[in-house]
């Protein structure tokens, strides 16, 4: 929650670019869509021997097994309940026949194969990151893009005293990244003024790009780490880059994302289009492998003040070049 919602109104409604992509998506609900693959064994073919905790394609496959349950479960649920809201117990009546949330569809069901650890601030700025010791070890080049600044970057700060890795930040509400960075790391550090959208217009102000457009003008063809927190413009974009990769025929270029989620009512974004878009994640390879619920919606008075926030981390099982699995 690091900008403020009417500062990604120039993005449009979500809706309208989501549902472009969403043939994709198996509508029968009560079973396994048929992009779930019926066996792990598809992404940890290639992964064999131990790094340091246990056997890595086993635990791989266990994960995938867990969350295939999880697939399962919310297939069954959505089609007993077609109509579901995202908040639909509102009362005593409606609890005992819905009590559930939307964040209860989408659990954090994938086991990260290594340490999961808070990188940065309690509180907001703050991301909880999978296999932070993969990263440190790691003497290969290592990128991290960072979408949402506003005036807090302690875990740019962290990430940088921690690792070799550089970091590109993004954000069009400010001019550098917050205070919370050392002079010592600015040479590993890159900013530019500009908004994140589904396509690009460096000619409005500030400016606005796709994440595939700024990786090609950076000369990048992988992201190992995006952190991304851009006040429900999330949708258009990932979907954006979800639709150029396909197009390509190229696998999702990101090892992990560290990404807070935004469900205002004002969106025009439904419990369906929602869960299309997220199934569309996990058709590419993102696993959600840890959450924390954003209560200051509720805590604040935001919206409604339902809980609409939430972080998630999501892994890439279908990346052949995530330093967590490789």
């Amino acid at each position: 929650m690091r900008s403020k919602p009417a500062q990604f109104a120039i993005m449009g409604a979500a809706a309208l670019f989501l549902i472009v992509i969403f043939g994709q998506i198996d509508s029968n609900r009560g079973n396994l869509p048929t992009w779930v693959p019926k066996s792990a064994a598809d992404f940890t073919s290639r992964i064999s021997g131990s790094l340091g905790r246990g056997n890595i394609k086993s635990m791989m496959e266990t994960s995938e097994k867990l969350w295939r349950k999880t697939v399962t479960q919310r297939h069954a649920y959505r089609e007993r309940f077609p109509d579901l809201e995202f908040f639909p117990a509102k009362d005593s009546a409606t609890y005992f026949t819905t009590p559930v949330t939307v964040w209860d569809l989408v659990p954090a069901s994938y086991n990260c194969p290594w340490e999961v650890e808070r990188i940065g601030t309690m509180g907001d700025g703050g991301k909880w990151v999978c296999g932070m010791s993969r990263y440190e070890k790691t003497d290969r080049p290592c990128i991290i893009y960072s979408f949402g600044i506003q005036n807090e970057s302690s875990f740019e700060q962290e990430i940088l005293e921690r690792t070799k890795c550089e970091i590109w930040g993004y954000d069009y509400s400010v001019d550098e990244f917050g205070p919370q960075l050392q002079p010592e790391y600015l040479p590993r550090t890159h900013f530019l003024r500009a908004a994140i959208s589904a396509t690009t217009d460096p000619k409005t102000s500030p400016p606005s790009y796709s994440i595939q457009d700024l990786m090609k003008a950076n000369g990048h063809d992988y992201i190992d780490i995006l952190k991304i927190d851009i006040e429900y413009a999330e949708f258009n974009v990932l979907s954006s880059l979800n639709a150029y990769t396909l197009d390509v025929g190229t696998e999702m270029p990101i090892g992990q994302m560290l990404m807070e989620l935004h469900l205002f009512s004002a969106q025009g974004i439904t419990l369906p289009i929602f869960m299309d878009w997220w199934e569309s994640m996990e058709n590419r390879g993102f696993r959600p492998s840890w959450t924390e619920p954003n209560l200051l919606s509720v805590t604040l008075g935001i919206d409604d003040r339902n809980p609409r926030l939430t972080e998630y981390t999501f892994l890439n099982v279908k990346d052949i070049k995530n330093k967590l699995f490789t």
